[in-house]
């Protein structure tokens, strides 16, 4: 049977890594950290130019701090859900674009991208929508009978009760990850349009 470690104990054995780290590692490490800081800006909303950043690395430097780039821009295309989520995707798309913008099929990709996930909200709005009528129906009747039981009009917020709660997360459940996988292969293409 496998040990079990702490975190204190992961966090030492991390630690003991970083004190063998060879200075080149080092050095990747930190360029990889520049990479993600760059996209984190850009993410944020701040004036950044990608392709200006990396036209002054010299190719040492060029591929880790491409991989923290590529690594923090793909980690926030994720399933959005709702449109501010989705406008924050199109950001890290638009840096994709950026980053690979000598690549001809770039632009289709992250069409591709955000045609998936605008069905994926649409579908999944869809399927909300239609388990919230369901509930209402089933509620309509005993909203009156509480009407009438306490002489006032009454309104059951549908969405909070842990039924529809329930549902919704079975729902989700089974929709996620159809689209999920498709997300996953083509993020993938950009990871794999990196040098190793």
């Amino acid at each position: 049977m496998g040990e079990i470690k702490s975190a204190l104990e992961i966090a030492l054995e991390k630690a003991e890594k970083i004190g063998k780290a060879s200075k080149e590692e080092l050095q990747a490490q930190e360029w990889q950290d520049r990479g993600r800081r760059l996209a984190a800006k850009f993410l944020g909303g701040e004036e950044v130019k990608i392709e200006e950043e990396l036209g002054r690395l010299s190719p040492k430097e060029r591929l880790p701090f491409l991989q923290g780039l590529l690594d923090t821009l793909l980690r926030n295309v994720v399933l959005p859900r709702d449109q501010v989520a989705m406008d924050q995707v199109k950001r890290a798309l638009a840096g994709l674009e950026a980053v690979f913008a000598s690549f001809p099929e770039v632009k289709r990709l992250t069409q591709e991208i955000e045609r998936l996930l605008t069905q994926y909200l649409q579908h999944r709005e869809g399927l909300y929508q239609q388990l919230k009528q369901q509930f209402e129906a089933q509620l309509a009747g005993m909203e009156e009978a509480l009407a009438q039981q306490m002489g006032v009009q009454v309104k059951v917020e549908v969405e909070l009760q842990p039924k529809f709660q329930e549902e919704w997360r079975k729902i989700r459940d089974q929709l996620d990850p159809q689209y999920e996988r498709q997300l996953r292969y083509l993020k993938d293409i950009f990871r794999q349009a990196l040098p190793k």
